[in-house]
């Protein structure tokens, strides 16, 4: 390319912002992707809509097999981002010529398409997620604690009554009396009311 007075300039690849960040340039395999950029090496500002890659060219560009270029191409024409306007041919040794929708063809004088869905950008996808992890695992702890108290009758006073029977997990069997007993089989223990008993009796003597 030749810049102004003729000072010759590096050239450069060039793909619309809003293409590039577009769901259908999104959703292409990194191979289909790389045959996008060859298309667009190939083009040289008036040739649109003539640019010749053919399947054994692209392989060797790719460096990969002709069945995965074979693949590469039908994912850009359905995505809508190159098009074939002429099939090659192996015998004739003609290779298949392209145009990219993103600029008006050379050959036909067809408009660009300039309307691309754009995808969400990875700030917003990122910043939600955390959002929504957050408070995900916010009602995951609480869940988890309520159900921790619900199940220990430490924390709980009040889910028996006075005159019923019951098993706590750390004291034993508690009854109507208020004494505790033993669950494990051997000689009955001391209750608290004869502990009380034998301290007020020493305490007197």
């Amino acid at each position: 390319m030749r810049g102004i007075n003729g000072r010759s300039k590096r050239q450069f690849l060039q793909l619309f912002t809003n293409v590039k960040r577009s769901t259908a340039y999104y959703g292409l395999s990194p191979y289909a992707r790389s045959l996008l950029f060859e298309l667009i090496d190939r083009y040289n500002g008036c040739n649109n809509g003539m640019i010749g890659l053919g399947v054994r060219e692209a392989a060797y560009e790719l460096g990969c097999c002709n069945g995965t270029v074979s693949n590469a191409m039908r994912e850009l024409d359905d995505a809508g981002l190159a098009r074939p306007t002429k099939v090659g041919a192996w015998r004739g040794k003609r290779a298949t010529e392209w145009r990219l929708m993103w600029l008006r063809c050379d050959k036909t004088g067809d408009l660009p398409v300039s309307a691309w869905d754009q995808r969400r950008p990875f700030s917003e996808f990122t910043t939600q997620d955390t959002k929504v992890h957050g408070v995900g695992h916010r009602e995951v702890v609480s869940s988890l604690h309520r159900t921790h108290r619900a199940k220990n009758s430490i924390n709980e006073s009040g889910l028996s009554s006075p005159d019923s029977t019951h098993v706590d997990i750390y004291q034993g069997v508690r009854g109507s009396d208020g004494g505790t007993a033993s669950i494990t089989d051997g000689p009955p223990k001391i209750t608290r009311k004869s502990t009380r008993k034998n301290f007020s009796s020493s305490s007197h003597a």
